[in-house]
């Protein structure tokens, strides 16, 4: 995905970041890492709609903050991704710290890995 300035504009006042997403991928899960400063547990949202799974978060504005200059730009966020049958979306364990939500996604025990016995000829 490729997008200049990162964000959706619905109108000015309702402008909204797409966040930057980390994903990686371990024998047993998949790791989301989204970049959400600003967003409190209580102002995250996070719903699986098919297969549609879509973040959300409200910054809290500190009213009568007026600044001279600024370079970050605290404002809402939303991204959604297509998750598909590799993924074990009823166990989803998320957790929002220092402005980063982390999202455990488990795979499906059919896509795990798995020993096979070998047994003996007879």
């Amino acid at each position: 995905m490729n997008n200049t300035n990162n964000s959706v504009v619905k109108n000015e006042s309702e402008k909204e970041f797409i966040p930057y997403v980390d994903i990686s991928e371990t024998v047993d899960s998949y790791i989301l890492n989204a970049d959400m400063p600003g967003v409190s547990k209580e102002n995250l949202d996070i719903t699986l709609d098919n297969n549609t799974l879509t973040i959300s978060g409200k910054v809290d504005y500190k009213t009568g903050d007026s600044y001279e200059y600024q370079e970050f730009e605290l404002r809402n966020y939303k991204r959604s991704f297509v998750v598909n049958e590799e993924m074990n979306t009823k166990d989803i364990d998320a957790k929002i710290e220092n402005g980063v939500l982390t999202l455990h996604i488990p795979k499906s025990e059919k896509t795990k890995p798995r020993k096979i016995e070998i047994r003996a000829a007879s």
